[in-house]
């Protein structure tokens, strides 16, 4: 398993399990007795915990392209759009985006475009005249300067934060669903946790919209980095 996928798939689906792994054990330690003594509830409360959190952990990397697929299919396709044409690494080579590069940069980057990879990047006249098709010469050669950057430490650093911030989501959705789940069967069963069950959705709600506003910063953060990485001759060429 290599870095990405322990840092940006694997670690996403398991955080996203803390809280169903909270709530789970508090479901259960109410079958414990309540004549154990204080240290023998500890063992034994710490005994349930180990072997919940093993098992969500096992289902967390099971599920992790799940994850990945409902975090990309609700949040970065929502954002970016699936044809990535509005992308930070598109919009920062846009001239009409309110968050474009200096027009010195997008100019030096055009050139050393076409003289990698003989794409030409759209100037600005032909831009206003055909936008669709400008995003579109950017997401091609956007996919090259992926390819030759590629084993840049620095950026596969932002590459990493970003694939984190992304698939979390997709477990933080899961994570809501078994919330909800759990507070119908609360309220079915009178088992007295609907506080704590309130409580656990309301953080894991604000979680989600936490790092889906945090998503965009860190896309564009990656598309700096890797304009940086393909400008400064950081990349292996060969």
């Amino acid at each position: 398993m290599d870095l990405y996928e322990k840092q940006a798939r694997v670690y996403p689906a398991i955080v996203g399990t803390i809280i169903p792994i909270i709530i789970t054990s508090a479901f259960v330690f109410t079958f414990l007795s309540k004549e154990l003594s204080f240290w023998i509830m500890i063992l034994a409360r710490i005994g349930t915990i180990i072997p919940i959190a093993l098992i969500y952990a096992a289902l967390a990397y099971w599920m992790r392209q799940q994850f990945i697929d409902i975090s990309k299919h609700l949040f970065q396709y929502t954002l970016f759009k699936q044809d990535e044409t509005e992308m930070p690494t598109t919009q920062l080579l846009l001239w009409s985006s309110p968050k474009r590069k200096s027009s010195q940069d997008i100019k030096a980057i055009a050139k050393k475009i076409k003289k990698d990879f003989n794409i030409t990047l759209l100037t600005e006249e032909q831009e206003r005249e055909n936008p669709s098709e400008a995003k579109k010469t950017i997401v091609d050669a956007v996919g090259k300067i992926r390819e030759v950057t590629r084993e840049n430490k620095n950026l596969q650093q932002y590459n990493r934060i970003f694939g984190f911030c992304r698939n979390y989501l997709g477990a933080c959705v899961c994570s809501v669903i078994i919330i909800i789940l759990a507070l119908i069967i609360n309220l079915c069963f009178s088992l007295g946790f609907t506080s704590l069950l309130v409580t656990a959705l309301i953080i894991q709600i604000l979680l989600g919209v936490l790092a889906f506003m945090t998503l965009r910063t860190k896309g564009y953060d990656y598309a700096r980095a890797l304009f940086n990485a393909y400008t400064t001759d950081t990349y292996d060429k060969h």
